[in-house]
């Protein structure tokens, strides 16, 4: 028996001592101030949903690094080799930076996986032997002649999430029968709704933690993808620690989405955590309070370098084993088109019913996966 979530009395225990219904009254569920803090981190978007699946795109920009090898030869102004897999980053007229010399392309065989350079050691740079092995290869600005069009056409790529709405129902009975034996014990209609709205809002908080992405069919709900999953797709920044919670762990993936361009906004974590969490050095806030003869750490926020305090979000449903870095700015929720949140009267009941569901129709987006966020896993 699920007392004080259920709204048809017929069981035993009810009928035979109606106490234990108005023992019931008094148990609410949890909705601590850590409740439900991913869901609030998804923004609501201004438009709503306009069909079932959705797309959240991508854009991979060029990175400006290459590797370049046996560029041993201070003279060499011809087939200087780049690693095959990079040389489409790079056309006619990149300046490239290799330790402390600039050149500037000329020309590119995509075949051989070679460019030529108009000349080593451009302006007041030196040109220097770079040995044999693996070079950094910098990409710097762009240069061209005036006059001359040689450039190659080139395009950022664009990667595509797919996700799906997901629809959520509470049925409420408020039928003669069981409401006249509800107002018995003060279970009146408003306060059905609002368990009912309460047990919705569970749904979705855990949803926004741990929801997969489905495509529904006829015999297989929809389903959305949430937060932890948004994280763990391929192309996202993720950290495998294989250890317990630590802040060498924490700032190494701070300055990976940092070099990547990323901007994050929160760091999310469990309860568990947090209390590791609470003895890293960068602490933001430490409170100690003699007077009031109390003392202890409490860190809200993490003081990181590029970032400044960037502030710490504990949610119930968060995982021990995961700790999430994310850019608020980029995650969205929404409700579909003509589906949201609302109590609808159920039409397939007799004459002597009256039934209603609580029921809407939502998805949950996250864009700059691979820049932006980042995920620390098997922390433990």
């Amino acid at each position: 028996m699920d007392l004080g979530l259920h709204y048809t009395f017929n069981d035993a225990n009810s009928v035979v001592d109606p106490e234990v219904l108005a023992i019931a009254e008094r148990v609410t569920p949890n909705l601590s101030s850590a409740f439900g803090k991913v869901w609030d981190l998804f923004g609501q978007r201004s438009a709503p949903l306009q069909t079932e699946i959705f797309e959240v795109l991508a854009r991979s920009y060029t990175q400006p690094e290459l590797t370049g090898t046996d560029w041993d030869d201070a003279a060499d102004t011809t087939d200087l080799p780049i690693d095959a897999s990079e040389i489409d980053r790079i056309t006619v007229g990149d300046v490239l930076l290799i330790e402390d010399e600039i050149v500037v392309v000329k020309s590119i065989d995509r075949g051989a996986n070679t460019i030529d350079v108009y000349e080593r050691g451009v302006g007041e740079t030196t040109a220097a032997a770079h040995g044999t092995a693996p070079l950094l290869v910098k990409v710097i600005g762009n240069a061209c002649i005036e006059g001359t069009v040689d450039v190659t056409a080139m395009a950022e790529d664009t990667g595509i999430f797919t996700n799906y709405c997901q629809l959520v129902e509470e049925m409420i009975d408020l039928s003669k029968a069981d409401s006249d034996q509800a107002r018995r014990f003060g279970q009146t209609e408003p306060v059905l709704k609002a368990e009912a709205m309460e047990r919705v809002l569970r749904d979705l908080a855990r949803t926004a933690v741990h929801g997969v992405s489905r495509a529904g069919t006829a015999v297989y709900p929809s389903m959305t993808r949430g937060l932890l999953q948004w994280l763990s797709l391929a192309g996202g920044v993720s950290t495998n620690v294989g250890d317990v919670f630590n802040q060498d762990a924490l700032d190494d993936i701070l300055q990976e989405i940092r070099l990547l361009g990323g901007m994050p906004k929160a760091i999310v974590m469990s309860v568990a955590n947090k209390l590791i969490f609470n003895t890293f050095t960068s602490a933001d806030i430490v409170r100690q309070d003699v007077n009031e003869k109390t003392a202890g750490r409490i860190v809200e926020g993490y003081l990181a370098d590029g970032f400044g305090v960037i502030p710490v979000i504990v949610d119930l449903d968060m995982r021990d084993t995961e700790v999430a870095i994310v850019d608020t700015a980029k995650m969205s929720k929404g409700w579909k088109v003509n589906d949201t949140l609302r109590f609808v009267p159920e039409t397939n009941v007799s004459s002597r019913e009256r039934k209603e569901t609580l029921q809407g129709k939502f998805g949950l987006a996250m864009e700059g996966i691979g820049t932006s966020h980042g995920l620390l896993v098997n922390l433990g």
